[in-house]
This record gives structure tokens, sequence and C-alpha cells, in this order.
């Protein structure tokens, strides 16, 4: 990274010093100074970032960064403020030295993959489809959001995920017109919707997807529903392009919606960058000017929620390779009747 010769950046959340170190630590912080990281851990760590780093390693006590600052003359540092505590900004106020904010700056650094990011996510991806894939004659009448969650994860550890992503998420019926549905109690019953959102972590980095099933025989209005958020997603896949900007790209899946009377239903953005965190850059939303290039990695997730009723979310995780989007994901987008 380049930063000026008295200026650093400071990074505290964990993910992100494993971003950048390889070395995964809490209660840790990172320094980043004259292109030379500079990561400082307490007695968990210490011997551990010595002999597996190459980045100078510290033993963290509390003038730590007051003399790193000071030592090296440093006038100005730059934070990530999405994941920087006021704790840490209280110390830097006590220092000879301003803050600014690097969020832009870090996430653009992360947006484009390398290699060998590329091949984690890939690899984290295989294993939340094939543990979505193995699930499916599992689900039963009776069954849980909850037992199903808890399925879920235990067969995307059983397939070598090192955990879940984040939450997730299973919703029946009228639940999965929730977005973001927080998995409960509700039984399965026959002439069910269920809306799964899952992903694993492989080496530190991410996976997502989702798909919307049917247990039972579909209605018509489920059908109709689910056939318009495929074609958002399939046409959305085909047109995004490296060149393009992230609000275009949105806007690929919300026209088709709005044209079939259903843009008002599609409440959220169609994407968002995946990575080490399963929110980063690039946001595929209407107000994202950032231009698309090659080595981006981002899902694609139209979705239509009609309130009281069910709602419908087809996501793949996508790179851009070679000016055209690539799904991490093998499966069709096909309804799929239990």
């Amino acid at each position: 990274m380049d930063i000026n010769v008295n200026s650093a950046i400071i990074v505290t959340d964990s993910d992100l010093i494993k971003y950048f170190t390889g070395f995964e630590a809490d209660d840790a912080f990172l320094i980043i100074y004259q292109n030379k990281n500079h990561l400082f851990v307490d007695n968990r760590y210490y011997f551990a970032t010595k002999n597996l780093l190459k980045a100078q390693s510290y033993l963290i006590n509390e003038n730590s960064l007051k003399n790193f600052i000071e030592n090296n003359d440093i006038n100005s540092v730059g934070l990530v403020y999405d994941y920087t505590n006021a704790c840490f900004i209280d110390k830097l106020k006590n220092l000879n030295t301003s803050y600014y904010d690097a969020s832009d700056y870090v996430y653009n650094q992360m947006a484009v993959k390398t290699e060998t990011e590329l091949c984690y996510i890939k690899k984290a991806c295989e294993i939340a489809e094939k543990s979505f894939f193995d699930l499916l004659p599992l689900i039963k009448e009776g069954m849980t959001e909850k037992d199903l969650k808890v399925e879920l994860e235990y067969l995307m550890g059983k397939n070598g995920a090192d955990a879940p992503a984040f939450k997730t998420i299973v919703a029946f019926n009228e639940n999965s017109a929730v977005p973001h549905h927080k998995t409960g109690d509700s039984k399965l019953t026959k002439n069910s919707v269920i809306l799964f959102d899952f992903g694993c972590v492989y080496n530190g980095y991410l996976s997502d997807m989702t798909r919307t099933v049917f247990f039972g025989t579909p209605s018509d209005e489920f059908l109709n529903v689910y056939s318009l958020v495929q074609k958002a997603h399939m046409v959305s896949a085909e047109k995004i392009v490296s060149g393009m900007s992230a609000k275009d790209a949105d806007y690929i899946a919300r026209d088709i919606l709005t044209e079939f009377g259903y843009g008002d239903y599609f409440t959220h953005s169609l994407g968002h960058g995946v990575g080490v965190k399963i929110h980063e850059a690039p946001t595929l939303n209407k107000r994202n000017d950032y231009i698309l290039q090659n080595g981006n990695v981002f899902s694609i997730e139209p979705g239509v929620y009609l309130d009281g009723k069910f709602g419908v979310r087809i996501e793949d995780t996508y790179a851009l390779i070679n000016g055209k989007c690539v799904s991490m994901m093998k499966s069709d987008k096909n309804p799929i009747i239990l």
C-alpha cells in the first residue's frame, strides 16, 4: 500500500488483520507503515507470529501504540472506521497525531481478489453448495427452522468448513418475506416455502448462497414469482461485466422486476462483495458509482418479498473473470420442489 512517509494505517479488526498478515488474532492491532506490517499481539499469539509471519511482531503493552507512533514520527493515522472501537480512538486522541477515515482506501484494495483468494472463496462455495444438496433428502414435515439450520451448519462443518459465514437463515412461508428473518421454532408443514440463506468459512474466506425451495405442491403465484426472480438473477449474471458501474448492475434486476410489477417488493441491493467479510466492497446498489473490475467477487441476489405470504430470493457468489460474471456455484437456478 502506498502510504506517505509520516503516515500509517492502523487495523484493529481480526478479519482485516488476517487479510493483511495471514494471521488472525483477537485484541491485536496492525500498523501498516512504509509498506511494512507491524503486528502487535498479546502472549497468546506472540511466539506463533514470530515463527509464522514475515511481518514484524511485537508483544503488546499499554505503551505500544504511543511508542511506535512517537519513535517513527508518525503524524497521521488512517483508520477503518466501521471496525475501530471508540476506546482505540480515545488512545489516539492523547497522542500527537491526527486520524482520518481510510475505509474506502482499504476496502478498494480488498475488492480485487488474488488468484489465491479466489481459490479459497471457490472452495467455501463448493462446501456450502454440497452441504445444501446433502440436506435436501433429510427435510421432513414437522422439522423446525432451527432443526434445518443446525443440520445445515453441521453438514458444512462435516464437508470441510471452518465455521458458518454468518447466522444461517432458514425461513418458512411468511417468514421468508422477511429478508433477514431470525431463524426460529416454526414447524414445517406440507405446501410450504422454505428459504435458505447460508455460507461458510474456508481458510478465512467466505461464501454466500440463497435458495428458495417448495415443500409440497407449489401455487401458481409462487411459481410465477420464482420465475421472475430467476430471470432477474440470470439476466444480471449475463449482463454484468467489468467496466460497468455497480449501480447500473443493480438496475438490471430491478428494471426486470419493475416491468412485471414487483419492483417495490425488491427491498435491498442486488449484491455485496464477499471475501474475509460477508459484506465488503463492491456493493451493487442504486447509489454506488464504483466501476466493476476483474477480480471483484460479489453476490447476485434479487428477491421479491410479499408480506404475510412468502418471499423468493436466489443468490450465488460470483467473480468477475475476463470481464464476465462466473458463478462459484455449479447448480442451476430452476425451482426445487420437495
